[in-house]
């Protein structure tokens, strides 16, 4: 028995030992122990102990085993019997005698070779019964079967796997657990790590023991490596606002976990952040005229009513420029510091603001000629119909209507003291409106002094003879016509006299002789058959006619009465234009004009040479000229849309999509990395590089005090990155000639300068004394004030004063000075 305990202890730690060597476990150490060739010699020499001769009947055990070891432990599993201790039962009993003997009581049977009844060698004899031993049943009269015990329900557990030996079964417990007494139990492999040393999860990751395994997790705060060796710490001020940056708070990261504190710019009360106001615990945060204004977090310098400034240098707002006032639009408006004053123009009364118009025509009606009109802010003269106003706005004079648009006159006008008179041209008479001008029919009147006919015209009129007379040279009479001499004959064209005073007449090329035998008619060279000689049509003009051609057609330059017709776009690659806009093109230009035509079409100003084939222009390819090329390739799925153009996706840029964008951008120097990864400089941190650090490479001076990087807040008096520089508020106005300005706004003059703002150039004072005895009566005072003299030069007068006989004596000396007010001129 203690033999037996002994040998399922080392099966149990065998079969942990190969769980613990399985393929699957082969990155840890926990899984990687040699121990089973040990544990394998020690069973071998237990089982060979225990495979002697045994007398007693002992039931067939299941034994526990493992893959490695199955072989070794099947050979373990004894089957005792009575007189035989075998290693191995058979799987059959098969009769060994020829014949059953009837007279063998029972089922015993006549034993091979003799005579004698007896069992077979691997039956047991009880009685006069042969049996079969323990894991077989009897099959026939002698025969055994081997019993399957793994069909019974879970012999060997829920955690084993059962499997079936001659007259017996062994059992083989599932990967992570070990047979023990109760049956396979699970292995607690983060336990077993602890005892053993060895390393169940890396790094700082923890162990989880599981039901048949175990697991690696990372603790709150963490989150697995990609590799999965460690446990990296997880930001969670990148991921999201813990700490509501508006209410004050600022995130902080910790090793796996973070808190919140108050930013600058707050305090902490219980567990709240509250604004500081700074302008309250510091009033003299801004210097010179600036105020102070609390802000969520800071604070402000602004300057006041009336100034303008960033708020630590403020001077006077200029309103009455800037247009933010609110004079009166009839007021004046004027600055002054800090402030300005409104003045209502000339002509109107009131406070500046609010201005009211005064009527001057009411007292001596404007001192005005004619008649007067009150405007607003002033008043106007206006002179009677026919005068206009004198220059000095108040009198009149006369208007010399004749002079504008002639007085609307239809021909004369003439001008008369305040007013104006029309007059017609001979021919005409003056209409009843004093302006327009009518025709006289002089034919009326006497015939018009015509012998014969008289026609009227507008203006004036004409006579006429009936033939052969002609109007003499007075065009009033008319005379019979005997020489060329007089109207060329009443001759059109030409005239010629012949014998006996005839007069002939003819008509030059293109014109025919009337039917008077005078005048001379137009020929219509178009209007025979012959159409002028013209191939299509023809134009008749006086005295001539030329060829043109129908729409579609134009006149040929080498013929002008053919035509020849009109191709638009004209035909082009040798191209003929047989018909109006119709080309006989040669092969492979089938285009409007014999152009070459390409489907699809040459794009991105590709040409289109013959047939579909297009010339394209660099950096396009491709049928139609369609494919635009990248000499460097488009990565990180980019798309080659133009001449070395990629269109990057959402998260790349550049020429070849190979720079990570970040969305939002990092900030404050930050250069992303990856996607949506910042890596921060100069101590910014955040996900986007967006908090600020309180650092200050330079210690603040002057009493500053560092909250941010490389920024201080300086003390009163001072300014600049580390509070360096001594603030000085300029004077308004300037302070002029090296001045200094000093405390409220006040000016610091140098030597030789005087005035508020040390504008005036001063003669050095001199005083003398000339008698301490007699200083009653003869003691004298010298002193030199400054006078600008002509051209510009300052000169000093010197006064003198005698107490005794008071009189002043003034005389140049020779200090020269240059008037600054007159510099340059």
């Amino acid at each position: 028995m203690p033999q037996f305990i002994l040998l399922s202890v080392l099966l149990l730690v065998t079969t942990a030992a190969q769980q613990l060597t399985s393929p699957e476990g082969e990155e840890n150490e926990v899984l990687q122990s040699t121990e089973a060739d040990l544990v394998k010699d020690q069973i071998e020499n237990l089982i060979g102990n225990l495979s002697g001769p045994n007398t007693r009947h002992t039931p067939t055990m299941a034994t526990f085993v493992t893959p490695t070891t199955l072989s070794q432990v099947s050979t373990a599993t004894v089957s005792l019997t009575s007189n035989t201790a075998t290693s191995q039962a058979p799987t059959s009993v098969a009769p060994q005698l020829s014949s059953l003997a009837p007279q063998c009581p029972g089922n015993l049977v006549m034993l091979e070779g003799s005579s004698a009844c007896g069992c077979p060698s691997n039956m047991l004899k009880i009685g006069d019964n042969c049996t079969c031993p323990l894991g077989f049943s009897l099959v026939g009269r002698a025969g055994c079967k081997d019993v399957d015990e793994c069909r019974e329900e879970a012999p060997c557990g829920p955690h084993a796997n059962c499997t079936n030996t001659p007259g017996s079964y062994s059992c083989q417990c599932h990967r992570g657990y070990l047979a023990g007494a109760g049956g396979c139990q699970d292995v607690d492999e983060c336990a077993l790590a602890a005892i053993t040393g060895l390393r169940a999860c890396s790094g700082n990751v923890e162990c989880a023991n599981t039901q048949g395994s175990f697991s690696c997790f990372c603790p709150m705060g963490y989150v697995l490596s990609p590799n999965g060796d460690n446990c990296d710490d997880v930001d969670e001020c990148t991921t999201e606002e813990l700490c509501r940056f508006q209410l004050g708070k600022v995130c902080v990261n910790t090793a796996g976990s973070f808190f919140c504190q108050c930013r600058p710019g707050f305090r902490t009360e219980a567990t709240s952040c509250v604004d500081l106001d700074e302008c309250s615990d510091s009033p003299a945060l801004c210097d010179g005229r600036g105020v102070c204004e609390n802000t969520f977090g800071s604070y402000k310098c602004v300057c006041p009513a009336g100034y303008r400034g960033n708020g630590t240098h403020c001077e006077d707002m200029n309103e009455c420029a800037l247009a933010a006032h609110g004079c009166d639009v009839n007021a004046r408006c004027g600055n002054i510091i800090g402030s300005y004053f409104c003045q209502c123009y000339q002509g109107f009364n009131g406070d500046g603001y609010s201005c009211f118009d005064i009527d001057e025509c009411a007292v001596s009606n404007g001192h005005c000629e004619h008649n007067c009109t009150n405007e607003p802010g002033g008043y106007s003269c206006q002179c009677a119909s026919g005068y206009q106003l004198k220059q000095d706005g108040h009198g009149c004079t006369d208007v010399n209507e004749c002079l504008s648009q002639n007085g609307s006159c239809a021909h004369f006008c003439i001008n008369n003291l305040g007013s104006f008179q029309c007059v017609c041209r001979p021919g005409y008479q003056l209409h009843i409106d004093g302006h327009t001008c009518v025709d006289i029919d002089e034919c009326k009147l006497q015939n018009g002094g015509c012998s014969h006919t008289c026609s009227n015209s507008e203006g004036g009129h004409s006579c006429h003879c009936p033939p052969p007379l002609l109007l003499n040279t007075d065009n009033l009479t008319c005379s019979n016509v005997t020489s060329c001499k007089l109207r060329n004959g009443g001759c059109n064209h030409k005239c010629i006299t012949r014998a006996e005073g005839h007069i002939q007449c003819s008509c030059r090329s293109g014109w025919k002789l009337g039917e008077d035998q005078r005048s001379c008619l137009d020929v219509d060279e178009c209007g025979d058959f012959t159409n002028g000689g013209c191939e299509q049509l023809c134009e008749n003009h006086p005295g001539t006619f030329n060829c043109t051609c129908r729409e579609g057609y134009q006149v040929q330059t080498d013929d002008l009465t053919k035509c020849r017709p009109v191709c638009d776009p004209p035909c082009r690659n040798y191209g003929i234009c047989m018909a109006p806009n119709s080309c006989d093109c040669p092969p492979g230009y089938p285009g409007l004009g014999c152009s070459a035509m390409c489907s699809p079409p040459c794009a991105h100003g590709g040409t289109c040479m013959r047939w579909n084939k297009c010339l394209c222009p660099p950096g396009w390819s491709g049928e139609g000229c369609h494919t635009a090329m990248c000499e460097l390739p488009c990565a990180n799925g980019g798309r080659c849309v133009g001449p070395d153009t990629c269109q990057c996706p959402s998260d790349y840029t550049g020429s070849q999509c190979l720079l990570p964008l970040c969305t939002p951008a990092c900030q404050n120097g930050g250069r992303c990395v990856d996607v949506n990864k910042c890596t921060c400089v100069r101590g910014w941190q955040g996900a986007r590089c967006q908090i600020e650090p309180v650092q200050c490479q330079k210690p603040c001076k002057n009493g500053g005090v560092c909250e941010g990087l490389n920024r201080c807040r300086c003390a009163k008096g001072f300014t600049g990155s580390f509070c360096e520089t001594a603030v000085t508020t300029p004077c308004v106005p300037p302070c002029r000639h090296g001045a200094i300005c000093g405390p409220h706004n006040t000016c610091t003059c140098p030597e030789g300068t005087a005035g508020l703002r040390c504008e005036r150039l001063t003669c050095p004072v001199v005083t003398t004394v000339v008698s301490m005895a007699r200083a009653v009566r003869k003691a004298f005072k010298e002193s030199y004030v400054d006078r600008c003299g002509p051209f510009g030069i300052q000169l000093c007068t010197k006064y003198r004063m005698n107490q005794a006989r008071v009189y002043l004596q003034a005389y140049r000396v020779g200090y020269k000075i240059q008037c600054p007010e007159r510099k340059g001129r």
